[in-house]
């Protein structure tokens, strides 16, 4: 059975993007179950809104997004953000602290496939599964 991989805003976009595909990215996907989180589908959004697309191709996007399983918010799941918050507050911001959050809240720890260096902070301290090319 195929294992699920939690992607960080920047993986999803490596993966899906053209404009900013990262090749190597494709093996560290392939064959497992790709989960985002709720802070992933509002970023992209964001980015969608803030560049000013049409709703043609807003839609389109959130039809892509739909596509994929996604950790919701919950009363557990905040009560982790609140726990790394309190220790990484004002050194990591707080959409990767609500991603990090969705990876460990699980009742099985979800790895975290991410570009971005500062999660390894919290790996250091949690038991944060982290994947890279």
């Amino acid at each position: 059975m195929a294992e699920p991989l939690l992607l960080d805003t920047n993986v999803y976009t490596f993966l899906t993007d053209s404009r900013k595909r990262r090749p190597e990215w494709g093996p560290v996907a392939e064959g497992r179950i790709l989960v985002l989180s709720f802070v992933t589908v509002g970023e992209v959004l964001h980015g969608a809104l803030s560049g000013g697309w049409s709703n043609r191709n807003l839609a389109a996007m959130e039809s892509r997004l739909r596509a994929y399983p996604v950790i919701p918010g919950t009363f557990g799941l905040a009560r982790k953000f609140a726990e790394l918050r309190r220790r990484f507050y004002k050194q990591i911001g707080d959409d990767d602290l609500w991603i990090a959050a969705c990876a460990l809240a699980q009742p099985e720890p979800l790895p975290l496939a991410t570009d971005d260096d500062h999660f390894d902070r919290i790996a250091a301290e949690f038991p944060l599964d982290l994947v890279r090319p």
